[in-house]
């Protein structure tokens, strides 16, 4: 990404530059943290990123594709099959179980019933929750939820896992416990993942830290306070 600006209510008396023009660069592989307090861009960024939002100006190549250049139902099927997001309140549909949760975004790609099970079993088993896949969203601990999360957005194999504060709305143990997840599929299943949170500590634990203030990536010293 090269130059990204995103503002609001552009042209008015009332224009809100969220963003004013950032790079952001990123190698396949790789455990991106991107750290900042609360209005500092970052989950702004992590929707562009998502291709969620669309920037007012910049460019941004996804494996060498560009996606801005695309009209908004490519972009969607795009999105569909190249990212997955993983939210702080988890974002599971309370009315379905688990396995169907995960199954959700296999049906939107068209994948077939038959498939679509297998593939979110095999999930839920890998993220340690085989045994709750016929429970509904609240029937489960927040942990439980978001390692529902993680497999749903695992499902599509995509290029590319968005995590925005995944550990935010959880206790300490629950949130280590996800920690510790997103480092087995990096590390061992060669998962990418752009990692968002407020918590410096989390994000010294990821391969790469960049840390935004008001916008703009800065060095760790500007970022202090």
């Amino acid at each position: 990404m090269h130059g990204i600006v995103r503002s609001f209510n552009t042209g008015t008396p009332e224009e809100l530059v969220v963003i004013p023009g950032v790079d952001f660069v990123m190698d396949e592989g790789d455990f991106t943290a991107i750290v900042g307090a609360s209005g500092s861009g970052k989950s702004t960024l992590m929707n562009i990123i998502g291709l969620l939002d669309r920037p007012n100006a910049g460019s941004y190549l996804f494996q060498g594709t560009d996606v801005l250049d695309v009209d908004d139902d490519e972009l969607a099927r795009y999105r569909s099959q190249n990212i997955g997001f993983v939210f702080q309140n988890f974002n599971l549909i309370g009315r379905i179980n688990a396995r169907k949760n995960v199954e959700m975004p296999m049906m939107y790609a068209g994948v077939s019933k038959k498939q679509r099970r297998e593939r979110a079993e095999e999930l839920l088993e890998m993220v340690g929750m085989a045994d709750r896949m016929n429970h509904q969203p609240n029937q489960l601990s927040g942990g439980q939820k978001q390692r529902v999360a993680v497999a749903r957005a695992l499902a599509n194999h995509p290029n590319l896992l968005l995590a925005d504060e995944p550990t935010g709305a959880l206790d300490s143990a629950t949130g280590r416990m996800i920690m510790d997840m997103f480092h087995d599929l990096h590390e061992n299943k060669g998962v990418s993942i752009v990692f968002i949170t407020h918590n410096p500590d989390l994000a010294d634990e990821c391969q790469k830290t960049m840390h935004m203030v008001d916008g703009r990536f800065v060095d760790s010293s500007q970022a202090v306070g």
